[in-house]
């Protein structure tokens, strides 16, 4: 291996321009980009139902960090307003992006959230991404969101700060709200989001490519296999991949796809028709011990597999999670220091995956973001709900920095 010094890498991170006619090679993340102001809708930073409350603290009854909403008429559900258990650290993004909350920091200031679809929003977590070694992200597309203004105002964003960056995108579609019973629809409305709003993107220096073809994400299948079968999967696949102008398809699956093969074998002959496979594993394993067991037992034997089927192989890895707040937990995720995530790093220098996929850069709703994010000693104390941050002494963006190291050797095997 042919090791850089530091002045070549920081040289290397402020000035080259991400090749975005190949995908092998990338270290990429998921985007989410789906907060808003209250009264936009759904924010994301509260749980859907309060998209016009602002978000603070509560004493018990008061109605401002809960609200109810019955399952059915016999089963009342208390639920979290807020569904974040870590806050960002925002005083890096212009002032015009971010609202106030009624939360109070320890310094007595109100804590703030920023809005996705700012572009100094948008144009801040490029820069990191420049800084960082980053080579971009898969933007997500939620159906039924195909033609909320909003999200397509941020996908011009978008392409103009990895233009400007050098930077590289392309796009990822959630099909986790997809089902059966709205399967005809759901296929129709895909297409007509990749022909008239992903297609002009395309022509985009910064969209990625590889073998000539635009590259798209197909997350999903068989993840819930209830809702989604596998001639479904099928169906929604054969429609993309037929498609103008023809992708060059990735499938988001299941982290225990090879398991398919024996079990689920209609699931698995979907699998094996795209061009690259990527297991998702955000909750299969949640500390180093845990990691390690299955990169041994299950990653290792998987990107084997993958190659002996011709596939790319691009698994899935996270800095941590956390729902507490969301899901009405009573204990916060762990990070244990970083090393959970640095050990996941570690092996992709090992295993070598066709493009390794970090879940996810803006995920705050799960925990699992590697952006600016406040430490232990700085985030709100308030009592319900609370919140946890990352080491105190830690930069902001530690997990970012902590990426783009390793993505620089990472960048060196190819």
């Amino acid at each position: 291996m042919v090791w850089v010094s530091g002045e070549a890498i920081a040289q290397k991170r402020l000035s080259n321009v991400v090749d975005a006619t190949s995908l092998q090679g990338k270290f990429l993340y998921g985007y989410q980009g789906f907060f808003r102001r209250p009264g936009q809708g759904n924010i994301h930073w509260t749980l859907s139902g309060s998209g016009g409350t602002i978000p603070g603290p509560s004493t018990p009854g008061d109605g401002k960090s809960f609200i109810q909403s019955p399952v059915n008429e016999f089963s009342p559900l208390t639920i979290f307003r807020v569904q974040f258990d870590m806050f960002p650290a925002v005083e890096q993004y212009p002032q015009e992006c971010l609202f106030p909350t009624n939360f109070i920091l320890p310094s007595g200031a109100h804590a703030s959230l920023f809005e996705s679809n700012c572009t100094g929003v948008v144009d801040t977590h490029f820069r990191w991404m420049q800084e960082n070694s980053i080579d971009g992200i898969l933007v997500q597309r939620f159906y039924g969101q195909y033609d909320d203004q909003s999200f397509l105002q941020l996908l011009q964003q978008i392409r103009a700060a990895a233009e400007k960056y050098g930077r590289a995108f392309a796009v990822e579609y959630d099909l986790s709200g997809v089902s059966s019973a709205d399967f005809d629809g759901a296929v129709a409305a895909l297409l007509d989001d990749y022909s008239n709003h992903i297609a002009p993107l395309v022509s985009s220096p910064s969209y990625l490519h590889h073998q000539g073809r635009p590259v798209i994400e197909l997350w999903g299948f068989g993840i819930n296999k209830d809702k989604l079968s596998a001639a479904d999967c099928a169906s929604i696949f054969h429609a993309i991949r037929s498609a103008n102008p023809n992708p060059y398809v990735v499938l988001g699956v299941q982290w225990d796809w090879a398991y398919d093969r024996t079990n689920h074998p209609d699931y698995f002959n979907v699998y094996t028709q795209g061009d690259v496979i990527q297991p998702w594993s955000v909750g299969v394993y949640s500390d180093v011990a845990s990691y390690e067991q299955k990169y041994r037992d299950n990653f290792v034997p998987d990107k084997a597999l993958a190659d002996q089927l011709g596939l790319g192989y691009a698994p899935s890895i996270l800095a941590g999670s956390s729902s507490r707040n969301r899901d009405q937990g009573t204990t916060f995720g762990n990070r244990y220091n970083g090393t959970f995530y640095e050990a996941q790093l570690k092996h992709q220098l090992d295993m070598k995956p066709f493009f390794v996929f970090g879940s996810m850069f803006d995920e705050f709703p799960e925990s699992t973001q590697v952006i600016a994010t406040l430490t232990a000693s700085e985030v709100p104390p308030a009592p319900n709900p609370r919140f946890f941050g990352i080491d105190d002494g830690m930069d902001h963006n530690y997990y970012l920095q902590l990426a783009g190291r390793y993505a620089v050797r990472y960048h060196q095997l190819f």
